[in-house]
């Protein structure tokens, strides 16, 4: 049976449906459950948040299913804090904006960066808990926590944008391996490389699916279930839908973002200007005037750039934030999480009939 792969036996789901993992707030407990519960697998987003909100996230989770769900986290490599000051490029090219915004730019000058929190500790969080999967972003961590997780009896699983960065992923251990096309919305998962451009999804897991022998789940640019038959038809064995479930009520996108999104009026582009990695974004004005700049690396670019979003979020200009989505989020539309998960599933259904 088609909806029966080496990805659903291996986390006991039902359907190879996976909803990505979206800083930020968007996949919240109640939308992972309810996914999870339908018989797909929920991601929560965890990269970014403390030990403390770890568990309180999870465990808010764990009272809302008994079905599996993933978690995600930054396996960002340790990194040297940039050293800058009024005449680094990096900081020259965000003034112009401090002063439109009326932004004292002593702030820009002043601005205490600090590293991501510490995935050890988060790590140490994650076991504490009965999390049964564990994902992760931008980087492949240590072989000792990859060990650490899969001896306390945790499925690991790590993102690749390239077939180079997937072969690492196998060879490093990890049970699965999430394929990111460059259509894919938000930040993009590159390791080996600084993830402007590589191969779409489809090309991607073309490329790929004879080179590794892990489960492989495709993303980006997937948005309904005949896509998700498409992609397992041709070697996948799961696909993760992020800006689908962007639409939903459980996302609670704030409401000029899911304006922006309904509109459906802007091509898409990579950008690092926001945060320092590229990432897919609505092309507006801010995406479009920083293109020549160099930006401070991640995440310290979006340390930056915070009191630019802030300030435009505040007063409606929308024109200096970052609207993440993919490449095909022209197929989006306004439902609940449950709604999408069932019409997906429905999709997979009538797909698999023909």
């Amino acid at each position: 049976m088609l909806t029966n792969t080496s990805f659903t036996e291996l986390v006991g789901i039902q359907w190879p449906i996976v909803q990505a993992p979206m800083v930020g707030g968007y996949s919240s407990p109640e939308m992972v459950a309810i996914v999870s519960n339908l018989g797909g697998l929920g991601t929560l987003a965890l990269g970014n948040l403390t030990p403390e909100q770890i568990k309180q996230q999870c465990n808010q989770t764990l009272s809302l299913t008994d079905k599996p769900f993933a978690i995600n986290l930054f396996a960002r490599q340790k990194q040297t804090i940039p050293s800058l000051n009024k005449n680094s490029e990096e900081i020259k090219a965000l003034i112009p904006y401090y002063q439109q915004l009326e932004i004292d730019e002593s702030v820009l000058f002043n601005q205490k960066i600090a590293n991501l929190p510490d995935l050890n500790l988060q790590i140490d969080a994650i076991l504490n808990t009965e999390v049964p999967i564990v994902t992760f972003t931008f980087d492949i961590p240590s072989p000792d926590i990859v060990e650490k997780l899969k001896q306390s009896g945790k499925i690991v699983i790590a993102t690749a944008t390239s077939t180079d960065e997937a072969k690492l992923v196998q060879n490093e251990g990890f049970d699965a391996v999430i394929l990111q096309g460059s259509n894919a919305g938000g930040h993009r998962a590159s390791f080996l490389t600084d993830g402007n451009g590589g191969p779409e999804t489809q090309l991607l897991l073309k490329q790929t699916k004879q080179a590794v022998s892990i489960p492989i789940i495709s993303s980006g640019g997937i948005m309904n279930g005949q896509q998700i038959v498409q992609h397992i038809s041709n070697g996948a064995d799961a696909c993760q839908l992020g800006t689908a479930y962007l639409f939903t009520d459980e996302a609670k996108v704030e409401s000029y973002y899911l304006e922006a999104l309904l509109q459906h009026q802007v091509e898409t582009c990579l950008s690092d200007s926001f945060t320092g990695k590229y990432a897919r974004v609505l092309n507006n004005r801010f995406a479009k005037e920083m293109k020549p700049y160099r930006a401070a690396s991640f995440p310290y670019q979006g340390q930056l750039t915070s009191s630019i979003r802030s300030k435009a979020a505040d007063i409606g200009r929308y024109e200096y934030l970052p609207f993440w989505a993919g490449a095909s989020y022209s197929l989006g539309r306004r439902q609940t999480a449950a709604s999408l998960t069932k019409t997906l599933i429905d999709e997979l259904k009538f797909s698999m009939s023909y």
